[in-house]
């Protein structure tokens, strides 16, 4: 598995393999370096991990499912994971941004796929930015966060939990 993580608003490359050998152990890639990791104990809220035969507890924070901040001890971190396509849409975009393109001329989320919905984190009137999980889509017995294609403010929830989408059709409407 691939995944961009941005610690304190730095990015990391991440690539993830598991050990076919040897369950709960893993050998992570970070922006070329090999890290040896093996998972001990993971619970709702905390992971304890060796990572380079060095044993840590990680106490972690979820907003709206997403990973949002990880504690070592006293220090606190900033974290996000992202797809590299996540990644390369926010570059994209925050490019746009900076050559005069201004605002989005998107105005809603629209599915990605077929699917059902299975949460939505949003509701009329909430501030939404680039890239904030905004539902949970599931299609081919996967879970997908469906994430905000632009900053602003929830209009109106084109669909509720349950109901059926097709592709390309309109979840979420911006102001």
């Amino acid at each position: 598995m691939k995944f961009v993580s941005v610690v304190q608003g730095r990015p990391f490359n991440i690539v993830i393999e598991p050990d076919p050998e040897h369950e709960g152990i893993f050998q992570l890639t970070v922006d070329g370096e090999k890290i040896s990791t093996e998972v001990v104990e993971l619970k709702p809220t905390s992971i304890t991990m060796g990572i380079n035969e060095r044993i840590g507890f990680y106490e972690y924070t979820r907003v709206k499912g997403r990973l949002s901040e990880v504690n070592l001890g006293y220090l606190s971190y900033e974290v996000q994971i992202k797809t590299p396509q996540q990644e390369q849409l926010e570059q994209l975009l925050a490019k746009f941004a900076k050559n005069g393109a201004g605002p989005s001329a998107l105005k809603s989320v629209l599915a990605p796929m077929p699917g059902k919905i299975l949460e939505l984190y949003v509701k009329p009137g909430d501030k939404v930015e680039l890239g904030n999980v905004v539902a949970v889509l599931e299609a081919m017995k996967m879970e997908n966060e469906i994430t905000s294609t632009v900053d602003g403010v929830v209009k109106a929830l084109k669909v509720k939990p349950g109901d059926t989408v097709v592709l390309d059709q309109e979840l979420i409407e911006f102001e």
